[in-house]
Order: C-alpha cells, then structure tokens, then sequence
C-alpha cells in the first residue's frame, strides 16, 4: 500500500520522497515569506497622513508638468500612488470619495491636465495648493 513514503527493505521508517523532503526543508522559507507578505500588505493598508497624501499630490504634479503627451506610464503609476493615499486618507471624506475618480484615470491609457486637475480637487484643498502648482513641503 502506498501512502506517500518510500519503504525501503529494513528501515523501520518510511523515507520521503524528494519532494517531500524538499518540502520538509522549504517550509521555514516558505512561513517567512508568507509573514513578511502579510505584514506588507498589513503596513501598508493603514491610514494615510496629511504628510504623505501631499508628498503624493506634489509627486503626481510634478510627474503632469514634466510630460508633453500623456501616454507615459509614470502619470498613471503616480497617479494610482495618489488614488491609494487618497483612499487611505481617513481625514477627509472629500478626499476619499475622489480617490475613485483619481483611481479611474489611473486605470486608464489617457488623460488631460483639466481632468486631473477636476479629479483632485479636494486633496488640493487639503494640500493648500493645485495640482502641479507649488509645494507641500516646508
């Protein structure tokens, strides 16, 4: 009867196959891995400051001043970064409605200045500063 182990003539104990040993010395590997993904996704769901939500703001506008044409991923890519601090962004129910808007334009192949300035309106009140124009750092 087969039940997974090899038994080989006089040993007392099934011996493994190499997968299963492989396993068997894989799983310690495989626990920290699966841990630190956790604690990742865990870090980074919490709620977003006011600090970190401009610093996106500020990067997503200068990202927008920087481009000719807007089939440049990095607007997308900043502008998802903006939509996930929005969304995070526990201080404002204003900015966390837009941030399905913000998310929307991430998620898509074009855009306008005008329509990225119209989707983040709220997190430039928040910020004291339009989109593109000015700083939130000190």
């Amino acid at each position: 009867m087969f039940v997974g182990y090899w038994m080989l003539p006089g040993e007392e104990r099934p011996v493994p196959p190499p997968v299963s040993r492989l396993m068997t010395r894989c799983r310690p590997i495989l626990a920290v891995i699966l841990t630190t993904v956790v604690l990742a996704a865990c870090i980074n769901s919490g709620p977003t400051t006011r600090a970190s939500l401009c610093q996106k703001f500020d990067a997503l506008g200068k990202e927008m001043l920087s481009m000719h044409l807007f089939s440049d991923n990095a607007v997308f890519r900043r502008a998802g970064d903006m939509a996930d601090s929005a969304e995070r962004y526990e201080a404002s129910s204003e900015v966390e409605a837009e941030a399905r808007r913000i998310r929307k334009i991430a998620d898509s192949d074009s855009t306008s200045p005008s329509e990225l300035l119209n989707a983040t309106q709220a997190v430039a009140d928040v910020c004291g500063h339009p989109l593109g124009l000015g700083s939130s750092s000190p």
